[in-house]
């Protein structure tokens, strides 16, 4: 039953920071162009984003599930040798894995392929997308 939970967990941490993640390049983007003084009707925003979730999902998902794997391993260890906050140790593992995976794609692609992580606070929106999905690991498999 324990693995069980832990996969469920995984899965449920990898669609909240992917999904949190689709949403929050989205509106970055659609806030850019809003900056360029281009209207943009609520119904556009929501038809974007879903179209966003949608079409990008699958690949930042396998992105997000490989950045995850790496950081939920790692912060199981952390939290068996601590002890202690176990939120704050998967948490931060969630963030510091979409920090890496989108700097290590800035690395290899020489810019970030998430337009919507170009800023700096697109970038910490990705981050907080990635705690999120850690704090759902821990809530999940607790």
């Amino acid at each position: 039953m324990r693995i069980v939970m832990i996969v469920l967990g995984f899965v449920l941490a990898v669609i909240v920071a992917t999904v949190l993640g689709a949403i929050a390049h989205t509106q970055f983007v659609l806030a850019e162009l809003t900056g360029l003084g281009i209207e943009i009707p609520v119904s556009d925003r929501l038809s974007t984003t879903i179209h966003d979730i949608a079409g990008m999902g699958p690949m930042f998902g396998l992105i997000v599930a490989i950045g995850f794997l790496v950081a939920m391993s790692a912060a199981a260890l952390v939290y068996r040798f601590a002890g202690t906050q176990r939120y704050l140790v998967y948490g931060v593992a969630g963030a510091a894995a979409l920090a890496v995976a989108l700097t290590v794609m800035g690395m290899v692609y020489e810019i970030t392929p998430i337009a919507g992580a170009r800023t700096t606070m697109g970038f910490v929106a990705q981050m907080i997308a990635g705690a999120l999905g850690g704090l759902t690991f821990a809530r999940v498999t607790r």
